[in-house]
């Protein structure tokens, strides 16, 4: 019964390596794979939910649990620091991700300096967008909507301002990102057509702004959420210092 049960599970791992096509190279520049839009894939997609609906289950509940208590821990931090009041903070994550879907598609991560560490802004550029040039290919690069977005997890500096703060938010956007080769104009890599993709965004607070300093997998989300945040002993102590000298 075990081995009927693993060749199942064997031959619907196939299917979806089958019926998936590459669609997303964007900030990162990881590939990510998504379920065509056809009658199989939809299909199928119904089969995978109603066989694994316990553990989508588990991971939706675990998921929600991570986030209540990082959003709990923000709204303590608020209290005597507005950068991590969730409705500012939220705000300034937007407006981040569509500038740096912005720069992707014009292929000039300079223009988001002051939205990205130096680590990333370097890393983005010479490892993938220049790299891409020189094989004469371009990141189309479109976003559409943002959609929710979750802080999974937290660490919080013990740092004067708790400079060094970083935050891991799970972000869903709707987005058109494919490879092109310029002179032939015939897509590379991925395909045309907005997906729903899911990202890890991870900011650090440097010099007083939330910067984004690495992008993860949307997979990892839930290794993400599972993760004790990382909270000083010491925080009233800590609250109570920042709280005096933003006052001053």
């Amino acid at each position: 019964m075990k081995r009927q049960h693993f060749l199942i599970f064997a031959l619907l791992v196939v299917m979806v390596l089958l019926v998936v096509d590459p669609v997303y190279a964007g900030p990162g520049g990881a590939i990510a794979k998504a379920i065509t839009k056809t009658f199989w894939g939809k299909l199928l997609m119904l089969i995978l939910v109603i066989i694994f609906a316990p553990l989508i289950i588990y991971v939706l509940i675990r998921e929600r649990i991570g986030v209540f208590y990082t959003k709990r821990t923000l709204s303590k931090i608020a209290a005597v620091d507005r950068r991590f009041n969730w409705l500012d903070l939220e705000k300034d994550i937007r407006n981040a991700y569509s500038r740096v879907h912005i720069a992707w598609d014009k292929e000039d991560m300079s223009a988001v300096q002051e939205y990205v560490s130096s680590w990333y802004w370097q890393n983005q550029q010479l490892v993938y967008l220049d790299e891409w040039k020189s094989r004469n290919l371009h990141n189309v690069c479109h976003l559409k909507t943002i959609g929710r977005i979750k802080p999974l997890y937290i660490e919080l500096s013990e740092y004067d301002q708790f400079e060094g703060t970083r935050i891991a938010f799970s972000i869903f956007g709707e987005i058109e990102d494919y490879l092109i080769d310029n002179e032939s104009r015939q897509i590379v890599e991925g395909s045309r057509g907005y997906q729903e993709v899911e990202k890890v965004w991870i900011f650090e607070l440097t010099d007083g702004k939330w910067l984004l300093d690495d992008i993860r997998d949307g997979s990892l989300s839930l290794a993400f959420a599972k993760m004790k945040n990382s909270i000083p002993e010491n925080l009233p102590t800590l609250l109570q210092q920042n709280k005096v000298k933003r006052k001053a």
